[in-house]
C-alpha cells in the first residue's frame, strides 16, 4: 500500500520504541493541495512497510496543520503536535487562505485516541520547536519556544521571542509561562531543538540550532548557523557555538532552516540533519557532502570542557556529560551536580506548582508492547555437545588441513585488502592532483572568518529537484518564492554541487581544530592574522 501513503512536508514522526512504529502527523501535500481526508498512517519497522490507521478517533475531526511544533514521546506513550499552518495542502475542504492554528492535540499509542487540549494563551501559534524533560509526575513536562504568534482574534503574524517559553504539565494539562535570561537567541522560526540532561538530571539542557530569521529580524541575515543551550531548571540561554561576540552568527552561506536535531548514543551526540540554505545555490557544502553534521552535547569524547564541539560520530560512547559552557552557569561539573535551581529573577508570579514540578523526578512505569514485537518462539535446536564422543575426534591429518585453509585463506583476504587500500589511495592521489591543475577559488572572509574549501561528504551531484523556500508570513513548501527572487537550494537531504568546496571523505577530516573557535562541519575557520575587510553588510553585530 505504498502508493496510498501522502508525500508531504511539515509534518512529525512520533516514534514508538515499545512497539517499533512510527506515527505520521500532520505536513502538507507536496502537490499543493490535500488529495485525500486525512488519515494517520503508521510505518512498521518490524514488517518494513505502512499501516494505515483510519481517520484520528476525535470529534470534531482535528485541523490538520503543517509547521507545527510536535514531539513524541515513547517512554510515556504519547505524541503531541501543537499550531502550525491550515491550507488547503494540509487538508481537504480547507477554502480559506493559508491560517496559524491554535490547536494541540495529544495522541496515545497505545489507545489511539487523539485529544484536543488547550494551547498556551489561547493564542495561533506556528513554526516553534517543542521537547520533552523527564520531571515533574508521571507524563512529564513539555517545554516549548520560538517561532511565530498570532494574537488571538487578529491576522497577524508577530516573532515569539525566546526571552520567554512556556512550560505544559501534561498531568494537570496546565501551561506556564516563565522568563529567561542570559544570552538570548534573535527571534527565529523552523529551527530545531532536541534535549539532553545531566546524568544526575540536576539540569535539563535544551540545544537549538539554526532556523530561519522571524521579521524583525536583529542581524543582517535571513538564516542561522549557531548553536544555544536552554538550561533548566535556571532558565538560562548559553550561547555554545560559534564563539563570537553577542549575537554573533556564521557567514549567511552557511545559515539553514527546516533541519531535525536527534539526540543519539544517550544524548552524548546531536545529529543536525537536512534543512534549506537560504543564501546559497546549492544544499549543504560541498561536491561530497553528506547534508548531516554532529554535535557532542559535552564536546568531543565527553571532555566535558568547552573546546571542540563538532567532530566525527563516535557509535561507541554510552554516556553523556555536561560541557563547561554550562556547568559554569549552573554550577556543578560535567557529571551534573546543578547548584542554581531556580531562574536569576525567580520563578514569574503564579509559577509555585511549576517551581514544585522542576523537582520532581517522576517514576515512570514501563510499558508493554500492544502487539508481538519479539521473534515467535521456535522449535529447539540440538546443541552441538562440548566434547566430542571417544572414536568421533578429527585425526591429526584433519587438523592439519584445516589449520593449512585457515592460513591459505587469511593470506587471500589480506592481499585482496592490500590491493584494494592501494587503488584507493591511487585514486586519491589522481584526484588531489587533478584539483591542483584547476583554478582554486579565492578564500572569502566574512568579519574575521575565512570560508573553508573542505568539509565532509556526499556521494552524488543535484539532481535537478524542485527548489524550496520563502521568506515572509508563508512557510516553507515547493511553490513558495524564494527571498531573494531566485530558486532557493532543496532540502540537504538532497545532495548537491557547491561551486565553493571540494570535498572530503569523512575519514580524512581531522578531529584536531573542530574546536569552538577554530572549524567546524561547517566549514568555518577563524584568519590568522590581518584579514581583508568583510563586504558590506556585516554578519556578526555585538
Amino acid at each position: 500500500m505504498t502508493g496510498n501513503i501522502p508525500s508531504v512536508n511539515g509534518g512529525i514522526l512520533w516514534g514508538d520504541e515499545v512497539n517499533k512504529r512510527f506515527y505520521l502527523y500532520g505536513g502538507e501535500w507536496n502537490d499543493g493541495f490535500a488529495l485525500r481526508s486525512y488519515h494517520l498512517f503508521s510505518y512498521d519497522i518490524l514488517g518494513d512497510k505502512w499501516d494505515d490507521f483510519g481517520t484520528p478517533d476525535i470529534s470534531p475531526p482535528p485541523s490538520i496543520a503543517s509547521y507545527g511544533a510536535g514531539v513524541g514521546v515513547s517512554q510515556t506513550g504519547m505524541g503531541y503536535y501543537l499550531g502550525g499552518w491550515i491550507s488547503k495542502a494540509s487538508m481537504t475542504g480547507w477554502d480559506d487562505p493559508r491560517t496559524m492554528s491554535s490547536n494541540f492535540y495529544a495522541y496515545n499509542y497505545d489507545t489511539g485516541e487523539f485529544t484536543n487540549l488547550e494551547s498556551p494563551d489561547k493564542q495561533a501559534r506556528a513554526e516553534g520547536g517543542m521537547v520533552w524533560l523527564p520531571a515533574g509526575d508521571a507524563l512529564g513536562l513539555l517545554v516549548y519556544m520560538g517561532g511565530l504568534v498570532s494574537e488571538e482574534g487578529e491576522d497577524s503574524e508577530d516573532p515569539q521571542p525566546f526571552d520567554e517559553v512556556f512550560v505544559f504539565d501534561a498531568q494537570s494539562n496546565r501551561w506556564f509561562t516563565q522568563k529567561t535570561t542570559g544570552q538570548i537567541p534573535q527571534n527565529r522560526r523552523q529551527f530545531c531543538i532536541d534535549v539532553a540532561w545531566a546524568p544526575d538530571k540536576s539540569s535539563f539542557n535544551i540545544y537549538l540550532w539554526g532556523g530561519l530569521s522571524a521579521p524583525p529580524p536583529v542581524v543582517n541575515t535571513t538564516s542561522f548557523a549557531d548553536v544555544y543551550i536552554l538550561t533548566i531548571p535556571s532558565f538560562t540561554w548559553v550561547k555554545a557555538w560559534p564563539d563570537s561576540p553577542g549575537n554573533g552568527t556564521s557567514p549567511p552561506e552557511f545559515g539553514h532552516y527546516s533541519s531535525s536535531c536527534n539526540m543519539l548514543k544517550n544524548m552524548s551526540q546531536l545529529f543536525v540533519i537536512g534543512g534549506t540554505y537560504t543564501d546559497t545555490n546549492a544544499c549543504d557544502l560541498g561536491e561530497h557532502e553528506w547534508g548531516m553534521h554532529n554535535f557532542w552535547t559535552g564536546t568531543l569524547n565527553n571532555d566535558g570542557d568547552n573546546e571542540t564541539y563538532w567532530a566525527l560520530y563516535d557509535p561507541n560512547v554510552t554516556t553523556n556529560v555536561i560541557p563547561k559552557d554550562v556547568y559554569d552557569i549552573v554550577g556543578g561539573d560535567k557529571e551534573g551536580g546543578a547548584t542554581v535551581k531556580e531562574p536569576e529573577d525567580g520563578f514569574d508570579s503564579n509559577n509555585e506548582l511549576l517551581e514544585v514540578l522542576l523537582t520532581r523526578r517522576p517514576s515512570i512505569a514501563e510499558r508493554s508492547p500492544t502487539r508481538q514485537v519479539s521473534p515467535s518462539p521456535t522449535a529447539s535446536t540440538t546443541e552441538t555437545p562440548s566434547s566430542s564422543p571417544s572414536g568421533s575426534k578429527l585425526s591429526t591429518g584433519g587438523i592439519v588441513g584445516i589449520s593449512i585453509g585457515s592460513v591459505v585463506g587469511l593470506a587471500v583476504i589480506v592481499t585482496v585488502w592490500y590491493c584494494i587500500g592501494k587503488r584507493v589511495v591511487r585514486r586519491r592521489e589522481e584526484r588531489r592532483r587533478s584539483q591542483m591543475t584547476q583554478p582554486q577559488p579565492q578564500p572569502q572572509y566574512y568579519s574575521g572568518y575565512q570560508v573553508s574549501h573542505q568539509g565532509m561528504v556526499s556521494p552524488q551531484t543535484s539532481n535537478g529537484h524542485n527548489s524550496m523556500g520563502y521568506w515572509g508570513s508563508q512557510p516553507s513548501s515547493p511553490q513558495m518564492a524564494n527571498p531573494h527572487g531566485a530558486n532557493s537550494p532543496p532540502p540537504t537531504e538532497l545532495p548537491a554541487e557547491h561551486p565553493a568546496y571540494h570535498g572530503r571523505d569523512v575519514s580524512e577530516v581531522s578531529q584536531l581544530g573542530m574546536n569552538k573557535g577554530n572549524v567546524s562541519p561547517l566549514g568555518i575557520v577563524p584568519t590568522q592574522g590581518h584579514s581583508p575587510p568583510p563586504p558590506p553588510g556585516p554578519v556578526m553585530m555585538p
